[in-house]
């Protein structure tokens, strides 16, 4: 069969060049398209000329297409990564490989390559050449996708339809132009919107700096009020799960503890969870709840979790900063979406310290529990005076500081004093006006001030005030009173349960103290069915998920694990495997034994003794010119010579000759008559 040359074959080759360099070009190895390139132009050249025939042109062997395998698989796995971005690398060796199976399959096509397999790969080289091209070099890949097209058309195409072909690609090709043009003279307004948007999904109450706020009233009216962030697989859900408590409070910021109290170690794993205790063991204690919490949103790098928490399991980490202010932390890198905490629950009839506890050293309060910006001490002080927390005795307030009322009462003072002279509100009237002129740039004056505001005021002014008083205290954020829905295994916190509240170190323990009053008006919008039903779904795909990842299956299968490590490290394995094979061995050497012994052909001295003076009887007759043909057997050649001979004159042959040859005449007879005898 011949090579049907013509334009639509030199369009082929053209398509493949331009693949080929396109390739080459975008990841910087221009000379390996070049090469790519030159060596479809020479098959195409052989294949339109001296090498038309498909017979004569190489087989197609799928050793050298699978071969390439390996080497690019194993660049694939060193490929190095590339931060907040893809590696070319994941896109060159793709686009390499199916170039190279297009040029074997080009090179052998009619003789076990295929048309459609060139057409293929050519294309998907040419796509994977168009990541990140050049520029100026996407009208070279484009110009390459029309050569494909008219390379691979059926022949005989009518030419209206490549003119329609064209006014299609052209209509698509305007408008996606026109919509360039209209988002890049948009491009501002929506830019507003998606600022605007990512300026509410991002704030967490709790979570912002008090300088930062003036009002939350955008985020609880925005559609991401009711996005689920967390949810805790637990029957019994903690009314505040906290993230983090801090401590110093500098120009409006409160900043993290900056040195640890102690560090969490490995106690016991929970299939390849460790988890987290003040020391080793290898037990688990007695009376530990494991609660398992996924997160479907960002959590700040934070594990949350209740208060009394006695351990925390994250995967693959070695130990997490246990802070005095009861903070963990260790996922700002790897960003994990669940994780576990451990309470204490003893049975019941058993002590509480069946448990875990953390010890009494990391609940000490600090220096920084104390710490009061001294700009901020004027409003402390006038905060203390009009709630009455103080027996003033002394000329100023700071002479009768140490004379203080008793920790509960003055918890309960602050409470009250919130709750009957301030209301809950979103937003603080005037605190953009004020701030920075009349305020003296300090947001907690404008608070105070206009009495109103929401938990971040509350909580930091409370805490300043506390730590004036001599009481060691922390500012605490992260979510409070989840939405339990009766029936469902586990409870949420939403995006409006963000809350931030003081922590009081009174009569030898901390304390939990929220000052903010009680909401008079609901927060946003409630969720409707849909969104439940919705949520409802989705927790227990999550669920089901996390069963398939990490159930109690996993335990089995690393037990499993463990057992087939041990025996594959163990030398009787290795001795059972070298007895198995060299019992293999002599089972296929008694076989081969027994087969060559039945197929032997057992010779005798008599029978050696006739075939010496057949092979001379023969050479004698073939002297005279009797041969035996080809098959024929001793007996059928005797009976042929003795016919001959009968048959010939006295004269027609010399008397010696005619001699041997009946001399060997009788060696055939007799060989014959006594061949069945002797053995």
């Amino acid at each position: 069969m011949m090579e049907k040359v013509d334009i639509r074959y030199v369009f082929k080759v053209l398509f493949l060049c331009i693949a080929s360099v396109t390739l080459g070009n975008t990841f910087d190895f221009l000379w390996l398209g070049l090469l790519f390139a030159l060596y479809f132009v020479v098959i195409g050249i052989l294949n339109a000329t001296s090498r038309r025939e498909f017979a004569k042109r190489p087989r197609y062997k799928k050793i050298f297409a699978y071969g390439a395998i390996v080497p690019l698989a194993l660049f694939w796995v060193m490929t190095p990564t590339v931060e907040n971005g893809v590696s070319p690398y994941l896109i060159f060796l793709p686009g390499i490989y199916l170039l190279y199976l297009a040029a074997l399959q080009e090179r052998s096509r009619g003789n076990g390559g295929f048309e459609v397999f060139v057409a293929f790969d050519g294309v998907a080289a040419l796509l994977f050449g168009m990541y990140m091209v050049p520029h100026g070099w996407g009208h070279v890949g484009l110009f390459g996708f029309l050569l494909a097209l008219c390379a691979y058309t059926r022949r005989g195409t009518s030419p209206y339809k490549y003119l329609i072909f064209i006014l299609v690609l052209a209509a698509l090709g305007g408008i996606s132009y026109g919509g360039w043009r209209y988002w890049k003279t948009q491009r501002y307004h929506y830019g507003a919107e998606m600022a605007e948007s990512y300026y509410l999904r991002e704030r967490v109450m709790g979570f912002d700096p008090v300088v930062a706020l003036g009002s939350f009233g955008s985020n609880f009216s925005s559609r991401y009020n009711n996005q689920v962030v967390l949810r805790v697989w637990d029957t019994l859900p903690p009314t505040y799960l906290k993230a983090a408590s801090y401590e110093k409070y500098i120009g409006g910021l409160w900043k993290l503890p900056t040195v640890p109290a102690a560090r969490l170690f490995p106690a016991y794993y929970r299939v390849d969870y460790p988890v987290f205790e003040l020391s080793d063991s290898t037990t688990r204690k007695p009376g530990a709840h494991e609660v398992w919490v996924q997160s479907s949103l960002n959590t700040f790098g934070f594990l949350f979790a209740p208060y009394g928490a006695v351990g925390f399991a994250e995967k693959n980490v070695d130990s997490l900063d246990y802070y005095a202010g009861g903070m963990v932390q260790g996922m700002d890198s790897k960003k994990r979406s669940d994780w576990y905490y451990f309470v204490c629950r003893p049975a019941e009839g058993a002590a509480q310290d069946a448990c875990v506890q953390v010890p009494d050293s990391l609940k000490e309060p600090s220096s920084g529990d104390f710490q009061i910006p001294p700009r901020s001490i004027p409003l402390v002080d006038t905060v203390i005076v009009a709630m009455g927390l103080h027996n003033f005795s002394g000329d100023s307030l700071g002479d009768s500081l140490g004379d203080t009322l008793h920790g509960v009462e003055t918890l309960h003072k602050i409470l009250t004093y919130f709750r009957e002279n301030f209301t809950y509100s979103l937003s603080i009237p005037g605190l953009r006006r004020r701030f920075g002129t009349n305020s003296g740039g300090d947001p907690l004056a404008v608070f105070w001030r206009e009495k109103q505001g929401y938990c971040e005021y509350y909580a930091t002014l409370s805490v300043l005030v506390l730590r004036r008083l001599g009481f060691p205290a922390r500012y605490a954020t992260g979510f409070a009173r989840p939405e339990v829905v009766e029936g469902r295994p586990y409870s949420v916190f939403r995006r409006k349960n963000s809350h931030a509240w003081a922590e009081v170190f009174v009569d030898g323990h901390w304390v939990i103290f929220d000052p903010t009053p009680p909401l008079r008006i609901a927060i946003g919008s409630e969720p409707g069915w849909w969104n439940l039903k919705w949520e409802g779904l989705r927790g227990r795909f999550v669920y089901i998920m996390h069963l398939l990842k990490e159930g109690g299956w996993r335990l089995v299968v690393d037990r499993l694990q463990d057992r087939s490590r041990s025996v594959v490290e163990s030398p009787v394995l290795y001795g059972v495997l070298l007895a198995l094979v060299l019992g293999l061995v002599a089972h296929k050497m008694r076989i081969a034994y027994k087969k060559r012994r039945k197929n032997r052909i057992i010779v005798t001295a008599k029978a050696l003794e006739w075939a010496k003076k057949l092979n001379a009887a023969e050479r004698a007759l073939a002297r005279c010119g009797y041969r035996r043909e080809t098959g024929e057997t001793v007996g059928a050649f005797a009976r042929r010579v003795g016919t001959a001979l009968s048959q010939v004159t006295a004269n027609a042959d010399s008397p010696k000759k005619k001699q041997k040859s009946k001399d060997a005449l009788a060696v055939l007879n007799n060989y014959e008559s006594n061949r069945w005898l002797e053995q």
